[in-house]
């Protein structure tokens, strides 16, 4: 009987072996979904944000509590919890092991009373610091859309710049550029114009630095090429006051100040915008920014730079300088007409008819890719059902490539749209 006894302990622990490894197996599993979560948690808050090693250990702490709740192994999996940083290649290891006790290995003090489990993750995060020019329509056709346009860009602030984020310790700036028929410079377009604003509103330079990134008050050497007067204020009717430019910055609060002020208003001279989203991002602009809104290096190999430029209509504005116009005259003192020319001295604004291949289209293509050859990822939006339009085909020309283009339809879709690319932008800095 003693024998039998001892075989029916023996078989039971050989027996319930296979329970006790299956819960540890079972506990290991749910342990590293935990872990694999908590650390890309944490990943992208160390692609946004620079972190003490404190910060880590608390940031880590929560969010791997938060996936284990379930497990009843909170205390002794989190205080076990363990990481390295990898600051060079961005890379950070974690780890974490706790006792699993067991029900039928310990019978009769056969096997062991736990099972230790080990869980090890390692993940990615950025190295690299982004800087985003956000150009954006607020033209008069965006009267009833300004309310989806604010929504869409404190989402993608919400992801890029997440709330709580100190602009100090910030690796993501955001610049916002609200374009019409020009672009409020505030006081600035004094100095960029050379004194011809007569307010705050700034159009576009011509010459041979039309489509560079030169800097505001570049001369070429033959200065018959252009005036003293650098860049056109020749506009009246841009975005107001508070929608005023906005350079670099990372913090939250101006941004959303910013998004807030949105409003609607003028035509539609989108190369306007697009130049001036691109000098937010130019290291050849540094001395009109304030110093904390510099732009970096286009060759810093730890910073990306990156340009959404969203419009819901067709171009129909240009500017441009000492023009020449001809045309039919009558002379009162020959009693007929006659065909003559002349010089229009200044900036003069020029409307015309919205289609692909007209000046300011045309400009506006020009400028983006002299920004894409500049390193720049451009992300086009087109807001509006028309495939065909010369808005849709601007912006398709616009992006970087095929899967920086989006056109939305419908107000979801916009907002969709935004908050797809600061993901886009999340997992390339991630993957880079």
């Amino acid at each position: 009987m003693p024998m039998f006894a001892i075989l029916g302990v023996l078989i039971m622990v050989i027996a319930g072996a296979a329970v006790d490894y299956s819960r540890a197996v079972n506990n290991r599993e749910k342990m590293a979904h935990a872990l694999d979560a908590a650390a890309l948690t944490l990943a992208t808050q160390l692609s946004t944000s620079v972190m003490t090693d404190s910060q880590i250990d608390t940031q880590l702490s929560e969010a791997f509590a938060a996936n284990i709740q379930t497990l009843g192994l909170d205390d002794v999996a989190i205080s076990n919890l363990t990481h390295t940083v990898d600051p060079d290649n961005g890379i950070i290891d974690i780890s974490t092991t706790v006792a699993v006790p067991t029900q039928f290995l310990s019978m009769g003090g056969i096997g062991p009373d736990n099972l230790t489990v080990h869980v090890k993750t390692e993940v990615n995060y950025s190295r690299f610091n982004v800087e985003l020019a956000l150009v954006l329509d607020v033209t008069g056709s965006m009267r009833y859309d300004i309310d989806t346009l604010q929504e869409a860009s404190n989402d993608l602030l919400d992801t890029l710049i997440p709330d709580g984020t100190d602009p100090s310790d910030s690796k993501v700036r955001i610049s916002i550029i609200p374009y019409s028929q020009g672009v409020n410079l505030g006081s600035d377009a004094s100095t960029v114009t050379n004194g011809d604003a007569s307010g705050s509103c700034v159009t576009e330079r011509v010459g041979e630095a039309q489509y560079t990134d030169d800097p505001y008050d570049y001369t070429p050497a033959d200065t018959s090429l252009v005036s003293s007067s650098y860049f056109g204020g020749g506009t009246g009717s841009c975005p107001g006051s508070s929608m005023k430019l906005q350079p670099l910055t990372s913090n939250r609060t101006t941004l959303q100040n910013k998004i807030t002020a949105l409003d609607d208003g003028g035509g539609t001279a989108g190369q306007t915008g697009v130049a001036w989203g691109w000098y937010t991002l130019s290291p050849n602009w540094t001395n009109l920014w304030p110093a904390d809104s510099a732009p970096g290096a286009y060759d810093d190999d730890e910073l990306l730079k990156f340009a959404i430029i969203m419009t819901d209509g067709d171009n129909n504005r240009y500017y441009d300088l000492d023009v020449e116009k001809c045309g039919w005259k009558y002379n009162y003192y020959k009693h007929s007409y006659e065909y003559s020319c002349y010089t229009d001295t200044g900036w003069s604004e020029n409307s015309e008819s919205e289609s692909y291949s007209n000046e300011s289209s045309t400009r506006q293509r020009a400028l983006c890719q002299a920004m894409k050859d500049q390193g720049i990822t451009v992300y086009g939006i087109y807001f509006g059902t028309n495939t065909s339009s010369a808005g849709a085909k601007n912006m398709s020309s616009c992006a970087t490539d095929d899967t920086t283009f989006y056109q939305a339809n419908s107000s979801s879709e916009l907002i969709s749209a935004f908050g797809n690319i600061a993901k886009k932008i999340q997992s390339i800095y991630l993957a880079k």
